[in-house]
């Protein structure tokens, strides 16, 4: 079983580093998955900016 970290005890930048991971993960991930017709450009483009508004808000929020 996975190991529970309590919240708060993970520094902002790392959150920031890991959602910065994620999107670069779905900017390729998708756009493959959109050349393969397996998923939609819109729908891409959507889950995409979301990842991205998060990143923003985290870095915003940290003011860095």
């Amino acid at each position: 079983m996975a190991q529970i970290i309590p919240i708060g005890t993970i520094p902002v930048t790392a959150l920031i580093a890991e959602a910065q991971r994620e999107l670069d993960m779905r900017r390729q991930v998708y756009w493959a998955s959109v050349r393969a017709g397996t998923m939609r450009q819109a729908d891409a483009d959507k889950r995409i900016a979301l990842m991205a508004a998060i990143v923003k808000r985290l870095t915003v929020t940290a003011a860095l």
